[in-house]
């Protein structure tokens, strides 16, 4: 007798069937009636637990009802990968300066005044005044595509070899805003349990309290928590201030504009300033101090920052260093881990943390196969890449190019979508590892991704998508799946337009 497989991912639809969910390739879930009940319903808990008008760009709307329904396997899967990766990464930060071997600084440069910054950073952490790397990682939110593997039976499985045909494989780490993606989840996960899961033998396969509870590990709750936002609009950021008015209502939140930022000389202070904010005519209670020019102000224990590189640039150096001290993320995760070329220089490292007894060589095969594979400028890779596509004009098409710093899809440019000449140019100006503001690109090859049956919206026939994970970490602790995200575009994000969904699993 042959040993069955392992389970596939399959998005289903809840309350219908024998089981109490069905696939929607199956004939029984093909009852339009029932489908737009339950995204009615949906729709109602999401509003009930936040209003409409704080949704960006009412996401709640691309919600489906029908959530992806994952495995044990699955999640040991993921798992797996987290801890080889958090492993990899941390070991590669903490030794970023001090490897002079490995040369990390000149294989993924930074601007020089970044360079600065965490040289100077990293000098406070050995004074005490700052806490090493992996005390503060902050929050990562890793995507991953599903790439297609052999077969892999129940034995194997048992292993820790990846499942049927299913390999999640890393494409990015957004690093840069903390609450990235975790109040649609949370809220997402809340409004299905809602619709009676536990009856129907099904779970959250991520749990919306440990979510939360693992986010609030980012801050103090008894101290006041400035957000400081800019030219970004901002997502998750106001559903999270929205939602913790209520449930937490002896936190303080006070949103902040770099405008609002004030350094107060503080001569018996650890660094010697005091990093403080404007304070409004309404919030003048919470005055603490007053400026030279007789500005009342407030000062900053913590901050949470959703700046954009471009506008950490352009504040006043001892400005950033005070608020390096007090900010999630930390800097050395918005510079480093969420920079694209991260993932390069982790597949790059794999023998030497293997040597180093960093990795363990199962989690180096882990790692390998599950980062895209990762070409950054200035390396001996990118360097084969363009001798390639010299020889070999059509092997633009198993390639993309994305920004080293981007976020949301935006700026990636896939090899087909340019002709042989512009994709020799493009190769050409990534021969050197300096960083240059809107043309540094890591170029990952593409993955041709597992199709699954979706249904995307209540009115909407079944159609074949790919689906995108994410998985949510707080200071390299796993919290568990995200959303997931599908649509008919080759570059799916919510804040386009693309549709997303939870994850269940069975309670057996």
């Amino acid at each position: 007798m042959e040993t069955p497989v392992i389970p596939l991912l399959q998005q289903v639809h809840i309350g219908l069937g024998p089981n109490g969910y069905a696939p929607v390739a199956s004939a029984v879930a093909a009852d339009g009636t029932a489908c737009a009940r339950q995204y009615g319903q949906l729709m109602d808990n999401l509003l009930r637990l936040c209003p409409g008008h704080v949704w960006p760009k009412d996401s709640y709307k691309a919600n489906c009802p029908s959530p992806i329904l994952v495995n044990q396997r699955h999640q040991g899967h993921l798992e797996r990968l987290h801890e080889a990766l958090t492993s990899a990464i941390t070991d590669i930060v903490q030794r970023w300066w001090s490897d002079t071997e490995a040369n990390f600084p000149q294989r993924m440069p930074l601007a020089k005044d970044e360079e600065e910054l965490l040289r100077w950073l990293d000098d406070q952490v050995s004074q005490g005044k700052a806490m090493p790397f992996s005390s503060c990682r902050g929050s990562w939110r890793p995507d991953f595509l599903i790439k297609d593997s052999p077969p892999v039976f129940r034995e194997a499985a048992a292993n820790g070899d990846p499942g049927e045909g299913e390999v999640f494989c890393i494409t990015e780490i957004n690093a840069r805003f903390s609450f990235n993606g975790f109040m649609h989840e949370a809220l997402g996960q809340e409004a299905l349990d809602d619709m009676g899961l536990h009856q129907l033998g099904l779970a959250s396969a991520t749990n919306s309290a440990q979510l939360l509870d693992g986010l609030m590990q980012l801050f103090q709750p008894e101290l006041p928590l400035h957000l400081l936002r800019g030219e970004e609009l901002g997502m998750d950021i106001h559903m999270f201030v929205n939602v913790m008015r209520r449930r937490r209502p002896g936190l303080t939140m006070r949103p902040i504009t770099p405008a609002d930022l004030r350094l107060v000389p503080d001569p018996e202070g650890k660094t010697g300033f005091k990093l403080c904010c404007v304070v409004g005519k309404a919030d003048q209670s919470a005055a603490s101090s007053t400026t030279e020019a007789g500005e009342l102000v407030e000062e900053i224990h913590q901050l949470g920052l959703e700046l954009h590189q471009r506008e950490l640039a352009g504040l006043e150096p001892e400005m950033l260093r005070q608020i390096s001290l007090r900010c999630f993320n930390d800097m050395r995760t918005v510079l480093l881990v969420h920079d694209k070329r991260m993932l390069g220089v982790v597949k790059q490292e794999l023998d030497r943390l293997v040597s180093r007894g960093v990795l363990s060589p199962a989690q180096a095969r882990v790692l390998d196969a599950g980062i895209a594979d990762t070409m950054i400028p200035g390396s001996r890779e990118m360097n084969e890449l363009l001798r390639l596509a010299q020889k070999d004009p059509d092997s633009r098409n198993q390639y993309l190019l994305k920004p080293v710093r981007g976020g949301k899809g935006a700026g990636i440019v896939f090899g087909d979508e340019m002709n042989p000449h512009e994709w020799v140019a493009a190769l050409e100006r990534l021969q050197s590892p300096v960083l240059v503001p809107g043309v540094s690109c890591v170029v990952q090859r593409r993955i041709n991704p597992r199709l699954y049956d979706v249904v995307v919206k209540e009115s909407d026939s079944r159609a074949r998508y790919p689906l995108v994970g994410t998985y949510h970490v707080v200071h390299g602790k796993l919290l568990g799946l995200g959303v997931w995200r599908t649509g008919p575009d080759r570059i799916c994000a919510i804040s386009t337009g693309g549709a997303w969904m939870c994850s269940v699993i069975r309670q057996d």
